[in-house]
């Protein structure tokens, strides 16, 4: 009786949200890259390519911060981006690194896709991370509850002879990691 107790208690501070739809995530995961990609070319850099696996860590984040009420890089138990992507069938990496945003009462995700990357651009550590030439691979994620909008970001350039899926690179946030 006790352990339904303690339980509950748990489970009145991680509330689960049901999720809203997202349209057309595919289209808006093109959009985030293309929007990338300018960047980087418009600062002599080449572009970055689309992660399948990147993209199911991005989705998974943005899944749990929306459902769970919360905005940071990492998940209330502790998790980041490298555990994310491993989870996700990511390996061994060179660099890794997240930008996210949110917002509420917001625009259409398609719309508000160009909000976030502009304030990206104008944000040096979410920058650094989109024009980071160290990365090669790019993931992108959107979720929303309750009106809540999370958009999340994932770079990564595998470690040097790594076998493993080469599409599941990230570049570097703010509290991102490196090896």
């Amino acid at each position: 009786m006790l352990f339904l107790a303690v339980l509950c208690a748990g489970c009145a501070t991680r509330p689960d949200r049901p999720l809203d739809p997202v349209p057309d995530i595919a289209g808006l995961r093109r959009t985030a890259l293309a929007l990338v990609n300018d960047s980087r070319r418009t600062e002599g850099l080449p572009p970055l390519e689309m992660s399948a696996t990147l993209n199911a860590a991005a989705e998974a984040h943005a899944e749990d911060m929306a459902r769970r009420d919360f905005y940071a890089h990492r998940s209330p138990e502790g998790r980041d981006i490298a555990d994310r992507y491993r989870a996700a069938g990511g390996g061994d990496w060179a660099i890794i690194a997240e930008n996210i945003s949110s917002c509420i009462s917001c625009a259409l995700p398609a719309g508000q896709l160009r909000a976030f990357h502009v304030d990206w651009m104008q944000s040096p550590g979410h920058r650094r991370n989109i024009l980071d030439p160290r990365v090669d691979r790019f993931g992108f994620g959107m979720a929303a509850a309750e009106g809540h909008l999370y958009a999340v970001q994932t770079f990564v350039r595998e470690r040097e002879g790594y076998a493993g899926d080469i599409g599941a690179l990230m570049p570097l946030v703010p509290g991102s990691a490196q090896r």
